[in-house]
């Protein structure tokens, strides 16, 4: 037979002490849960994170609008008016091939310097037959080197072919002549015969 535990007078009080601390941090505890200032603590720290996260926003939309292409004719001027000469020339050049790259033919023509475009293109028609048989399909511009000849600027171009070999590279001058900020005409290198012939040289205006 089991003799039932006989607890010492310092254990009991122990055990009192201890089921006394138990109340007391339950009580402080369900008080502190109703307390306003407890309340207050918690709905005041959600707004923090959500200004930090509006301000990470707000940082992510200006520099989207510091790099954001111009689109007004005053935004562009402005733009190229604090850019070198080469990087305008590129500038130039790239709106050409652009206009091309979405088959912008008709665009691209109107940017030919007149007499170059009357002596070798005389007609749309045998610009844009000349522009489809001699750029590949998918194309990426290289810019190898520029010069600049009088009032003019001469830019050597490795033209690749994004889904075919490097023996299907091509090269090509392009030559820019700027009359103010975004106001210029475009002459080429034609490779092979254009309506008016070929060029072997770069004196195209």
């Amino acid at each position: 037979m089991i003799k039932p535990l006989k607890l010492e007078k310092i254990d009991i009080i122990l055990i009192i002490i201890i089921v006394i601390l138990l109340v007391v941090n339950i009580v402080i505890y369900s008080v502190n849960i109703g307390d306003p200032r407890y309340m207050m603590l918690q709905t005041t720290r959600q707004p923090t994170t959500t200004t930090t996260t509006t301000s990470k926003q707000e940082a992510k939309k200006e520099e989207q609008v510091l790099i954001e292409v111009p689109r007004t004719e005053k935004e562009i001027i402005k733009k190229l008016s604090g850019l070198g000469e080469r990087d305008r020339m590129e500038y130039y050049c790239g709106q050409y091939f652009k206009h091309l790259e979405k088959k912008e033919y008709e665009d691209a023509y109107g940017l030919l310097y007149p007499e170059f475009k009357e002596k070798y293109f005389p007609t749309y028609e045998g610009y844009e037959a000349y522009v489809k048989s001699f750029y590949p399909e998918n194309w990426a511009l290289e810019y190898e080197d520029i010069t600049r000849q009088g009032d003019i600027y001469v830019l050597k171009l490795k033209i690749l072919d994004i889904f075919g070999t490097t023996e299907n590279e091509k090269r090509q001058r392009i030559v820019v002549k700027e009359n103010n900020y975004n106001n210029f005409v475009i002459s080429f290198q034609v490779v092979g015969n254009g309506e008016g012939g070929q060029v072997n040289d770069v004196d195209w205006f």
